[in-house]
């Protein structure tokens, strides 16, 4: 069973990573719009303040990757098969309603899923 508490974590940590991109975008675009005008003064600040946001998303990034990673053959198997289950139920519980084409492709995913734990 995946654990709650990791898998929080991952949350936080892109909901994270996407705020520090958009903070990063929005300033990049508002420096080269007023390059021409305003206080150099701030125009630097706000360059200190992409330059750490550029720290932050890397180490972030890094972090997030290295988790994959690090992750255990026994973690993976785990994961695989809590995520077969749980699918499982859910076709099990909505076939009747599903598109054809959905069904389908859930399916050939269980499969794929089935493989993977064989393979580990």
């Amino acid at each position: 069973m995946q654990n709650n508490g990791d898998q929080d974590k991952k949350e936080r940590q892109l909901d994270n990573l996407t705020n520090l991109v958009e903070n990063h975008t929005r300033t990049k675009r508002h420096l080269e719009q007023y390059s021409e005008i305003g206080d150099p003064q701030f125009k630097e600040m706000a360059r200190e303040k992409q330059e750490k946001r550029e720290e932050n998303m890397y180490k972030l990034k890094q972090e997030i990757l290295d988790e994959d990673e690090n992750q255990t053959v026994e973690k993976q198997i785990e994961n695989l098969h809590d995520n077969y289950e749980a699918a499982q139920r859910y076709i099990e519980a909505n076939q009747d309603t599903m598109a054809p084409q959905d069904l389908q492709n859930l399916q050939a995913k269980q499969q794929h899923r089935k493989e993977q734990m064989d393979n580990l």
